[in-house]
């Protein structure tokens, strides 16, 4: 009896497993029974729980039901792969890395891939870095793997619809409708570390680091490779159906048409823009930047009829750039602004802010100026016109190190929404749009105090002029102005002299200071 009640030490998890298997639901009896060498003789539900506790059951019971699915897995693979495995004549038990690259259910699949991606789930389910051979079960698993790998691809494609550089803002990714309710905020933040690495302080994850995210969030993840097609081929339909290019049902002629939109697993065709411009269609300022001499202006034309006017509510920092034709228009110097300018874009804000409040009430205010403060940035430096670097400021006389040359002010407004911020660009563009990129690129993103939400940051004076030095940088030069006094832990929007300026220097920072450079996505943008 010893022996036996050791080996149930030893092997309890297994026991359990071997109990819930062979369980006769309803037997009233008061402990599992197993004999001299710790198998299970009988057990029932309510035994089960009273000898080991429910966490440890309903633990067991997953790892069966795994089990489960990997038999289902196995028997649903078992005749491709031996299609697969005839190839290789009579007995044949293993295919080879060729002929899996080569199987007409994966073909339309690998031109989705990244590079080595294909390579690494071999090797993952080979367990081998050779490109060798692959057993049935490796097959199995292999699939799973691809499986996996799809979902998260889909997954990645949604979460950065509309934003131009893919990458995941934290809130996105926290929001996100297919994590669980039971992974706590704690949780949430150390996986999100985990998959950041070094990049952590970023605020955004790239696609590299969502694979691995995915891969250790799986638990917490309630993703099925059905479900998530479904969940795509849905999203696009009804992107066809709101944007007026709903297709017509059993149409012959869109039939083709059809077969192109995606490859089987609701991944798009990459090939075919949502929204196109069509050439007669195409406004003249469009059609003359396609026919620039400057390759930049001709891709931002590009990208420009590929963006429908209809959706410009969702549309990114970079998409509104290039809607705004800003690359257009600082390729040719910038005029400085005259005081009438300043006076009227006030009275543009202040107009905005009171239509605004028309789409309210709101529990929180959308954009506010930073201080009641005025200060006089002309007796420290004016504007001028600094050569490559377009506009900048000029120091108007001798700057000790340490001194305050400026401070955010009346004249600098706060936005805690990003789309707040998008609707004044649209207004700005209605009224006067050749000043529409300059209150764009005169935009930033930061947090006003640590561990704060991010906000978006707009200057309305000549402060904005700022340009960006960076230290020991080939080709920079080095900065003389730093966002707070030497000694600060963080910029508090005040800005002194880093080192002497002399009069007529040109002021410059490294924006890196007090700027989230990548964090647009974090504020929807």
């Amino acid at each position: 009896m010893q022996a036996a009640l050791d080996n149930y030490a030893a092997h309890s998890d297994e026991i359990l497993q071997r109990a819930i298997k062979v369980g006769n639901d309803g037997a009233a009896i008061d402990s599992v029974e197993i004999d001299a060498n710790g198998d299970v003789k009988s057990s029932s539900s309510a035994a089960l729980y009273a000898e080991f506790g429910p966490a440890a059951v309903n633990t067991a019971l997953d790892k069966i039901n795994k089990e489960i699915e990997q038999q289902d897995l196995l028997e649903e693979y078992e005749e491709s792969f031996e299609e697969l495995t005839e190839q290789n004549g009579e007995g044949a038990t293993t295919i080879t890395y060729g002929q899996l690259e080569q199987w007409e259910d994966i073909v339309p699949i690998i031109d989705k891939l990244e590079d080595g991606e294909f390579l690494l789930l071999w090797r993952k389910a080979t367990g081998s870095d050779s490109e060798g051979e692959m057993t049935l079960s490796q097959f199995v698993a292999f699939n799973d793997l691809l499986d996996n790998l799809v979902m998260a691809k889909v997954d990645f494609k949604a979460l950065t619809k509309r934003i131009f550089k893919k990458e995941i803002p934290y809130n996105r990714l926290y929001n996100w409708s297919a994590l669980s309710e039971d992974l706590s905020d704690k949780d949430f933040h150390k996986l999100w570390k985990k998959a950041l690495g070094e990049d952590v302080l970023k605020g955004v994850m790239n696609y590299e680091q969502f694979l691995v995210f995915y891969d250790i969030a799986g638990e917490w993840l309630e993703r099925d490779i059905d479900d998530v097609v479904e969940e795509e081929k849905e999203r696009r339909q009804n992107y066809w159906v709101k944007s007026g290019n709903n297709k017509k049902e059993n149409s012959d002629d869109d039939s083709d048409d059809d077969e192109d939109d995606d490859d089987g697993y609701g991944l798009p065709n990459e090939s075919r823009p949502r929204f196109f411009i069509a050439d007669e269609d195409l406004p003249e300022d469009i059609k003359a930047d396609l026919e620039s001499d400057d390759e930049d202006i001709r891709n931002e034309a590009a990208r420009r009829r590929t963006l429908d006017p209809e959706m410009w509510a969702r549309f990114s920092y970079w998409d509104l750039h290039d809607f705004f034709g800003c690359e257009k228009a600082f390729d040719s110097p910038r005029p400085l602004w005259t005081d009438q300018q300043w006076y009227d874009v006030w009275d543009l804000y202040h107009e905005f802010i009171e239509e605004d409040k028309k789409d309210g009430p709101f529990t929180k205010v959308r954009a506010y100026q930073f201080s009641k403060d005025y200060m006089d940035l002309s007796q420290n430096a004016i504007p001028f016109q600094s050569g490559e670097k377009g506009r900048g400021l000029q120091a108007v006389r001798d700057i000790k190190a340490g001194e305050m040359v400026f401070k955010a002010t009346n004249n600098t407004i706060v936005f805690n929404y990003g789309h707040t911020w998008r609707k004044l660009l649209f207004a700005v563009n209605e009224r006067d749009p050749s000043i529409t990129c300059d209150m764009h690129v005169w935009s930033w993103v930061q947090d006003l105090y640590d561990g704060g939400p991010m906000k978006i940051v707009m200057d309305l004076d000549s402060g904005s002029l700022l340009n960006e030095g960076r230290d020991n940088v080939k080709g920079w030069d080095p900065p003389n102005v730093q966002c707070g006094l030497p000694d600060a832990t963080r910029c508090d929007m005040d800005y002194y002299a880093y080192r002497d300026i002399k009069k007529g220097d040109e002021l410059l920072i490294d924006y890196r200071e007090f700027a989230f450079l990548d964090s647009w996505p974090a504020m929807g943008l």
